[in-house]
């Protein structure tokens, strides 16, 4: 999936299988590990693995094959599916194949239907495919971002409280919240599958509110079928849902959808996220994320010239790769052009110069953002 969530959209000429589920215990428990920021655990698909699958609450259906699944298992295609983003433009036509089974611990998923394309399109851990939401339509499943569990119960949760036990709704087959931005609300997914975003909004919605800073351009982000220049902005106002605030938040938009917002992993990941399906209902336990501590595995001296706070603009390393941050956006990995000049991995046409005085010492990072302006600032 995308940074901002993939959504698959009508099915055609085949019709959803069963699932049975079979199960040992009544509750199983997986590490959790993450590509970027989104949930990955492994599985057995028909007996064979362990296999890769993130978990995308923001992704409709069951589960999804990435085609290097579907040749190493030599899945049976059984039909075909449109594919494409809640605008609805460019839309696609994949290929649905049958799976067997997938098992997660001890329990069994039978009798699948999945659609397939290529999910490692982006940098990072490669995956064998997704888990979507209605997958886990029978059960409560959480996800213990601190914690770095998947845990899959056979129960409900209790009323609502409108504190940290809400109500969603599920339209479309993933969940939707309410969300209140000052005095206005705001339907947004929760969506696991953002891996680097927070709070996303549609471009209409920011046009009525009040900023708090002006917007820039940090990038583009890619759908199954679209690619949008995106951008971030301050708000004045204060983002709430159930008893959780955050004041004057950093939102990043346009979303890939037009209507609706998006939670993404950057909140998420302070959460516990119990859904139960069942019963519509959510259950956010807040713990704050701890980031794990960087083990450089070489250590490579020249780095040490690099490291360091330009301005807003953070540049560290891990031993191997230099990154550049920003408050509160992404950790971007830098990749070497030459001497002094690097690109970030995702966004290949800005540039980032390190400019050396007389002595050879570096005193400025020049920035080139995708707007095509030059950003400069030296180096504390």
């Amino acid at each position: 999936m995308s940074k901002f969530g993939i959504i698959c959209l009508l099915f055609l000429v085949f019709s959803i299988g069963n699932i049975s589920l079979k199960s040992q215990t009544k509750a199983v428990e997986l590490p959790m590990k993450f590509r970027d920021g989104e949930p990955v655990v492994e599985v057995m698909v028909n007996g064979k693995g362990l296999f890769l699958f993130a978990i995308d609450t923001g992704g409709q259906g069951d589960v999804r094959a990435d085609i290097s699944l579907v040749e190493k298992l030599g899945l049976k295609k059984v039909g075909e599916i449109i594919i494409g983003d809640p605008s609805g433009k460019n839309n696609q036509t994949a290929d649905v194949v049958g799976i067997d089974s997938i098992k997660l611990g001890n329990l069994e998923f039978r009798n699948l239907e999945a659609s397939t394309r290529d999910y490692n399109r982006r940098s990072g851990m490669k995956v064998d495919g997704i888990l979507c939401f209605e997958l886990f339509k029978n059960h409560l499943l959480t996800l213990d971002y601190s914690a770095k569990v998947v845990r899959i119960e056979e129960e409900s949760l209790p009323q609502a409280n409108g504190k940290n036990i809400l109500n969603f709704e599920n339209p479309r087959g993933i969940p939707v919240i309410k969300l209140g931005v000052g005095n206005q609300t705001i339907d947004v997914h929760i969506d696991s599958g953002n891996a680097n975003g927070g709070f996303v909004f549609p471009s209409e919605r920011i046009e009525k509110l009040p900023l708090a800073s002006e917007p820039r351009v940090v990038g583009k982000a890619q759908t199954v079928t679209n690619i949008f220049e995106i951008k971030e902005v301050k708000l004045k106002d204060t983002i709430r849902f159930g008893g959780f605030e955050y004041p004057e938040p950093t939102i990043v938009y346009p979303g890939p959808s037009p209507t609706e917002g998006n939670i993404g992993a950057k909140v998420l990941r302070d959460f516990a996220l119990t859904f139960d399906q069942k019963n519509k209902r959510v259950k956010l336990d807040k713990k704050m994320w701890k980031e794990d501590p960087v083990v450089a595995k070489n250590v490579n001296p020249a780095f040490k010239d690099y490291v360091g706070q330009y301005g807003d603009r953070t540049i560290s390393d891990d031993g191997e790769h230099l990154y550049i941050q920003r408050p509160n956006g992404m950790k971007l990995k830098l990749v070497e052009l030459s001497k002094d000049e690097f690109k970030p991995e995702i966004v290949p046409n800005a540039r980032i110069k390190f400019i050396r005085d007389e002595n050879g010492k570096i005193i400025e990072i020049n920035v080139l953002n995708p707007a095509g302006t030059w950003e400069k600032a030296k180096k504390e």
